[in-house]
């Protein structure tokens, strides 16, 4: 049985989702046509991914696209007015996902519905599981990496911002390691609360600044896991799922 793909936003950090990205305004409608004619399940996300409602692509035309709207006319009237929109589907078992900065009221076959206009560009994920699940400060997580500083081990804790099968991505302060773009680092420990403890090692694929508004920068580090062995890695997809579920049945 083919793994159901969570319908989640999917994040990136610097240029790496280019690799993604449809352009195509012919292969786009194509792939919007068979998500329509086939019903696939799909959610659109409101109040900056905050918020979603599940909808069914209706159909599709040469400029946009009609979509179902929700059960709740305040969460309908509250997508009218976003400037930011995001719809999540599948196609060919892979994810896609389009952003559009506006969405319109119409009707479909007789009925209400969402009348969104085709986006510049698709995103879609070809065999990728790397869902990101984002760590809320409530229930943070942290990687413990081993430091050799003047060649006495020690181990240092930074912050989780967000996890994937795939890796995680690290918040780093003033305090906390200088870890370096292109390294490796070995042996990290991750506790998953209630699932066990991951052994992993890591890589940094990237380091950036991010300033935020009260204007603190701190250096956040995307990292890749090297050869997660299938222990690992299912205990990663427990925790991941677990924590969808938990968080689908808060909303």
């Amino acid at each position: 049985m083919a793994k159901e793909i969570p319908l989640t936003i999917e994040k990136f950090y610097n240029d790496e989702e280019d690799k993604f990205l449809i352009y195509s305004k012919k292969e786009i409608q194509l792939i919007l046509h068979a998500i329509a004619q086939k019903k696939t399940r799909a959610i659109l996300y409101f109040d900056g991914g905050k918020q979603f409602i599940p909808t069914l692509l209706l159909g599709v035309d040469h400029e946009g696209m009609w979509l179902d709207v929700g059960p709740s006319e305040a969460d309908n009237n509250q997508i009218l007015q976003s400037n930011e929109i995001t719809l999540v589907s599948m196609h060919q078992h892979a994810k896609v996902q389009l952003l559009s900065p506006r969405i319109f009221m119409a009707s479909f076959a007789g009925h209400s519905a969402f009348y969104m206009p085709h986006p510049a560009k698709m995103l879609r994920l070809q065999r990728r599981d790397y869902f990101r699940l984002p760590i809320s400060p409530d229930a943070p997580l942290k990687c413990i990496v081993p430091v050799d500083r003047e060649q006495s081990v020690r181990s240092d804790e930074v912050t989780i911002m967000d996890i994937s099968v795939g890796g995680i991505a690290l918040v780093c302060k003033e305090s906390n390691i200088q870890l370096e773009e292109g390294q490796t680092y070995s042996d990290c420990r991750i506790v998953l609360p209630g699932i066990g403890t991951l052994i992993v090692s890591i890589q940094v694929r990237n380091l950036f600044d991010v300033t935020a508004k009260n204007g603190v920068v701190t250096k956040h580090a995307g990292c890749e896991f090297m050869q997660l062995n299938g222990q690992m890695s299912m205990l990663l997809q427990r925790y991941i799922a677990q924590m969808q579920r938990q968080l689908i049945s808060s909303r």
